[in-house]
């Protein structure tokens, strides 16, 4: 076998070629590419806008998903995902779990992983991303470069940040599997993987239990501490489907039971 052919069966080359192809990565590609461990750390609860609590999303992923990390990004918000961690730690789960948040900055949505206190919402992605590392935590921008979503972080603020001299992003989530990745995923990995080549996640951004594990992040490793090691190498790539039909029309549903809810209150009030 020549050189070459064996370069490009090493896991570190084939990983090269699989994400050139602007794409998101399989479960055999990943297994072929040495990426065993499989993360989602982009969650919703009832803290937010999520449909599910606390305690249903700790037991639906032990029992009904595959993934060895997952974090709860609740917006704006971390007392849910610090209440999970406490659930997490007293039980015997099989996966790991990381604190996080999506925070609400002044230019787009922007994920807080391994983090202990509430950033903020409402500053720039220069304030927040600070924020995060002054306690230890990395910072990647969700749902990046959907033209149409306003909480997406833009082109010309990504610019911005990836020729900053004084912060740094430690990801980008290119594959995002709710409606804000259906048109912007290939245009932000293509962007990615042409001009920043920062280290790129997948996640679900589930907002229900079924849509859990839809998106993933594939890494060397099964902890919570792998995952942040191969972000801090830039080892990781994008996996997963996108949402279900269910997935939205039970969404839809929850949403139109609290209106109603609300306004049996106020009428009653």
């Amino acid at each position: 076998m020549s050189n070459r052919m064996t370069e490009e069966l090493r896991p570190a080359s084939l990983a090269r070629r699989l994400l050139g192809r602007h794409r998101q990565m399989t479960a055999v590609e990943a297994s072929l590419a040495g990426k065993l461990g499989r993360a989602d750390v982009h969650i919703h609860s009832t803290y937010s806008d999520g449909t599910a609590t606390i305690e249903e999303i700790l037991a639906y992923t032990e029992r009904f998903s595959d993934l060895d990390v997952i974090a709860i990004t609740d917006h704006d918000s971390i007392e849910g995902s610090l209440r999970a961690r406490d659930l997490w730690t007293r039980g015997h789960y099989r996966f790991d779990y990381i604190v996080g948040e999506e925070v609400s900055t002044r230019e787009g949505h922007l994920l807080a992983l391994f983090i202990e206190r509430c950033i903020p919402p409402g500053l720039s992605m220069e304030e927040s991303i600070a924020l995060i590392h002054q306690q230890g935590g990395l910072a990647i921008v969700a749902h990046p470069l959907h033209r149409l979503f306003r909480h997406s972080c833009q082109r010309e603020v990504l610019d911005r940040l990836v020729g900053s001299d004084s912060v740094q992003l430690d990801g980008i989530e290119t594959w995002n599997a709710s409606f804000c990745g259906i048109y912007a995923n290939q245009v932000a990995m293509r962007t990615n993987r042409r001009v920043y080549r920062l280290p790129e996640v997948g996640n679900s951004d589930a907002h229900t239990l079924n849509a859990i594990g839809r998106g993933c992040t594939w890494f060397e490793g099964k902890t919570a501490l792998d995952l942040r090691a191969s972000l801090q190498a830039g080892t990781t790539a994008p996996g997963g489907k996108l949402w279900q039909m269910y997935d939205y029309l039970q969404l839809a549903q929850y949403h139109f039971n609290r209106r109603n809810q609300r306004n049996r209150r106020v009428f009653a009030a």
